[in-house]
């Protein structure tokens, strides 16, 4: 959070509510919020109540006018033209005061990218939090496959019989979705040569809804080759009924 340490052609935030027709404290609340992320920054000061004679001193934020069509576009947006009417009686350069178009297009791009960026950081954390929650359900060893289990590689073959998805997609959608099937436990392998190692199943439902939903999210890019948000690239797919 950055702190302006002068405040020329300020706004108060008790000016911005009285244009937004919001509560102070909201608008107050809005305008650390944007400071936090860098998208504003402001002055903090104290001034006497306007609630009469007695009353205890309110604190007030004051912003720049750039920085106050950002938090005007983030609360009531509909009141763009009251803020251009505010900066026009404010100012001696009228003609300094950007278009309403210019300004909030401005802010709308900023606000957005801030979305965006916030957007992809939940997305890290699900991932993680998806995988560790994995880890811990693999911790079970069982000593034979369950019915209606399957491991890795019955994974591949079915699912490349259903999508015509290669190997190396589905290991990706099995790893990196959030949403990717749980293991239901590890199987100790008891071939002689394994030497007592262990793999992992899937209920087999869980990994047909899985793909399932996969395929349903996939975007064409040509007309054999798919992109999906959650794997980088382009991959084949063939649905097989």
């Amino acid at each position: 959070m950055q702190l302006l340490t002068t405040k020329p052609a300020a706004m108060s935030s008790r000016e911005i509510a009285d244009v937004v027709q919001k509560r102070h404290d909201n608008v107050k609340r809005t305008i650390e919020t944007l400071g936090e992320k860098g998208l504003v920054r402001f002055t903090q000061s104290e001034e006497t109540s306007h609630d009469g004679p007695g009353s205890r001193p309110v604190e007030v934020y004051f912003v720049n006018e750039r920085d106050s069509y950002v938090v005007v576009a983030q609360l009531s947006p509909e009141f763009t033209a009251r803020l251009v009417d505010y900066w026009q009686a404010h100012k001696n350069d009228v003609a300094q005061i950007p278009t309403t178009a210019e300004a909030f297009a401005q802010a709308f791009r900023m606000l957005a990218d801030a979305e965006q960026r916030d957007a992809k950081r939940e997305q890290r954390l699900n991932l993680i939090d998806a995988k560790v929650e994995r880890i811990e359900t693999a911790q079970t060893v069982l000593s034979a496959r369950p019915a209606n289990s399957e491991s890795i590689m019955h994974i591949r073959d079915r699912i490349w019989r259903l999508f015509g998805l290669s190997d190396a997609t589905i290991d990706a959608v099995m790893r990196q979705t959030p949403y990717a099937p749980k293991p239901a436990g590890m199987v100790r392998n008891e071939h002689a040569a394994a030497e007592g190692s262990t793999y992992a199943i899937y209920w087999q439902k869980d990994v047909t809804a899985t793909f399932e939903r996969f395929a349903s999210e996939c975007k064409p890019a040509s007309k054999l080759l798919f992109t999906h948000p959650y794997l980088e690239g382009r991959f084949k797919m063939v649905r097989r009924e």
